[in-house]
């Protein structure tokens, strides 16, 4: 995704129409449009303003990184540790009733990991609610 595209799809996801971020930012309107169709690149001092007016890091903007925040990066790293744990105790674990090579995970097979996964998630959010 380029800087243009991240910066039009930030925008909206902000509820912001071009004017209403172009007078925030205090840049005309056909800059704005310029940028977000990859015609100009704005300057840095421009590009910090609309991180923060947007709420996503500069990293994201220049597609440095797909975490949009530094915050989401940081869970997203947990999760994607826990979920490297594991698939490496599954892998790695001598219970015979748990079976998971790569080589041979169909799509529906690769469907099923991804809904327990999900349902697994949901489960644990509804006892954390539970318990509070």
């Amino acid at each position: 995704m380029t800087l243009g595209e991240r910066l039009r799809i930030t925008r909206m996801r902000k509820k912001l129409t071009q004017i209403e971020a172009s007078k925030k930012l205090n840049i005309s309107n056909i800059s704005l449009s310029a940028y977000e169709r990859d015609k100009r690149d704005p300057d840095t001092q421009l590009l910090k303003k609309m991180s923060e007016l947007y709420n996503v890091s500069t990293d994201y903007l220049l597609g440095l990184t797909d975490y949009e925040t530094n915050d989401s990066h940081d869970k997203k790293s947990k999760l994607e540790h826990l979920f490297g744990e594991v698939i490496f105790e599954v892998t790695n674990d001598d219970e015979p009733n748990i079976y998971l090579d790569e080589a041979n995970l169909d799509e529906e097979t690769l469907r099923l990991i991804k809904k327990a996964l999900k349902n697994g998630m949901k489960f644990v959010d509804e006892m954390k609610r539970n318990d509070e």
